[in-house]
């Protein structure tokens, strides 16, 4: 298995996979996915029919080229080289969904993404 996420040959950053991921998910603003009625912009929710295999493609394309660890069987963590951090998560503590949270707190150039968590919904 090599150094980086996803085969990629060198470290990536954010900006570099917004493309990438942009293609399959709905992208507007530095946000992915569609505001959560209940709690506002930060909290985002993308629907599918498969969430479990929808977080997965998410987090696969978003954090390539990341440099990856796995917290536990249901959660890893992928920091980027710009600083900024992707997490995945199999279950959320709230209400069970697969999440994604992406954290710009330490990210020198996130390119335009905002701090968001994104719950996968079932349609």
């Amino acid at each position: 298995m090599g150094r980086f996420k996803g085969g990629a040959t060198h470290f990536h950053s954010i900006g570099q996979n917004i493309m990438i991921a942009s293609q399959s998910y709905k992208y507007q603003n530095g946000r992915f996915g569609v505001s959560s009625p209940s709690t506002g912009n930060y909290t985002r929710n993308i629907a599918s029919s498969n969430p479990l295999y929808t977080a997965k493609d998410f987090y696969d394309k978003i954090a390539k080229g990341g440099i990856e660890k796995k917290v536990n069987e249901n959660q890893r963590i992928t920091r980027m080289s710009d600083g900024t951090s992707v997490a995945y998560r199999v279950k959320s503590v709230s209400d069970g969904t697969p999440v994604v949270e992406i954290s710009i707190r330490r990210s020198k150039n996130s390119s335009g993404v905002k701090g968001q968590k994104i719950h996968f919904i079932k349609e």
